[in-house]
């Protein structure tokens, strides 16, 4: 068997244009801190563990609301469905007007709750992994909510802009 030894390291944009071609789903994640909400748009939400049940997702360290999720420990994800465009475009903006007129509710914890009609998994932070330029946080589940009906809102390639 020949090894192949690699002499430069793939770069951050050429990962981003490859994995834009991988279909994820779009999940927006609350939390709240001293009472102020915080949200943002996530496309890396995975499953990690059924025992116990343990979810997981990544933050860009260069996020302005970097420290609120480097500190929290409790979030809300909700996975949005065809119908929740607009609480995409309300979430990838910057800056706390993102809550501006939306009615939510604290969750178990404490996290917003922002969408009743998703599937929903409310979290208490079970880990923090350093992770490059991102920090992976590990939430294992205490409460979830599941839709009679649900059509997912998918990403592919709009991340790899």
């Amino acid at each position: 068997m020949t090894v192949t030894t690699v002499q430069h390291a793939v770069s951050g944009a050429e990962l981003r244009r490859t994995m834009g071609h991988w279909a994820t789903g779009i999940a927006v994640i609350t939390t709240s801190s001293e009472g102020t909400p915080a949200g943002l748009v996530s496309n890396s939400f995975a499953s990690v563990s059924l025992d116990p049940p343990l979810v997981s997702w990544a933050v860009d360290r260069r996020s302005s609301s970097f420290e609120i999720w480097n500190t929290t420990d409790h979030f809300a994800v909700h996975l949005l469905s065809e119908s929740d465009r607009g609480l995409v475009q309300r979430f990838v903006a910057k800056g706390p007007e993102k809550f501006a007129g939306l009615a939510w509710e604290p969750g178990v914890l404490g996290s917003p709750i922002v969408a009743n009609d998703v599937p929903r998994l409310e979290c208490r932070l079970w880990q923090r992994v350093d992770a490059g330029d991102h920090v992976i946080l590990i939430g294992e589940a205490v409460s979830v909510s599941e839709p009679q009906s649900f059509r997912p809102l998918t990403n592919h390639a709009y991340w790899a802009k």
